[in-house]
């Protein structure tokens, strides 16, 4: 059967996240009246990169982690900016360089490569829709220049419930009207995109700019390293 809607991921799969969000290190700390240097920027990044994992936010195969989602999100974001206080002073400014990091990545993200060429020709045969974990005012922002492309766009925050949990995806489903198979998934993560959708039938793409191995036992239908790659093999 055709595929009727093609189901993007956001970040890491048609948005840089990593580049936006050194655009808002660089914006906290002019908000807190400090000159970045990129190794600063590259320091925050990386801590950030740790404390992500560290909090378990990778982890999104624990049922526990789920429910604890978007709470455990702001507690990373409050450690971000106590490792930017520590390490560079933001001293009084601190509660201004949060604001301006947040107010950051909101801004129209950075798109990966390929990614607007990939989604124009795709919307001519398809409705596109975006899949996402994340928190919703933040989401709109960084989605607000793509968002003419969409027809819907699902972010598990007023959702409640984030990917892979087969209830984000039975929510999308009964959004669209339509059922799985008439679906495709197209995502950077095996642990969110590929997994939620292999547990409601749905055909899945991943997205793979690392050339890692695919895992024994995942299904998916095919593996790319571009997203270009999509245009020979749906049109």
């Amino acid at each position: 059967m055709a595929y009727e809607y093609l189901i993007f991921d956001a970040d890491h799969t048609i948005i840089d996240f990593d580049a936006d969000e050194r655009r808002a290190f660089y914006a906290a700390f002019a908000a807190a009246g400090i000159r970045a240097t990129a190794d600063m920027v590259e320091a925050c990044w990386a801590f950030s990169a740790q404390n992500w994992g560290e909090l378990g936010l990778n982890d999104v195969h624990l049922p526990a982690l789920r429910d604890r989602y978007h709470a455990l999100y702001h507690t990373h974001v409050r450690a971000i900016l106590s490792y930017m206080d520590t390490m560079y002073g933001l001293g009084q400014k601190r509660s201004v360089a949060e604001q301006a990091f947040s107010a950051a990545l909101g801004l129209p993200a950075h798109l990966v490569d390929g990614a607007l060429e990939t989604l124009t020709a795709l919307g001519k045969q398809y409705s596109l829709c975006i899949a996402t974990n994340g928190i919703a005012a933040i989401q709109a922002g960084r989605l607000s220049a793509l968002a003419p492309l969409f027809a819907h766009v699902f972010v598990s925050e007023p959702m409640g419930v984030i990917k892979p949990d087969v209830r984000f995806f039975a929510h999308m489903l009964d959004a669209l009207g339509v059922t799985a198979d008439r679906c495709l998934m197209i995502g950077d993560s095996l642990a969110s995109d590929v997994a939620g959708a292999n547990a409601v039938g749905m055909d899945a793409v991943w997205f793979n700019r690392r050339g890692r191995p695919l895992p024994d036992g995942v299904r998916v239908k095919a593996v790319i390293g571009d997203l270009r790659a999509l245009l020979p093999m749906l049109l």
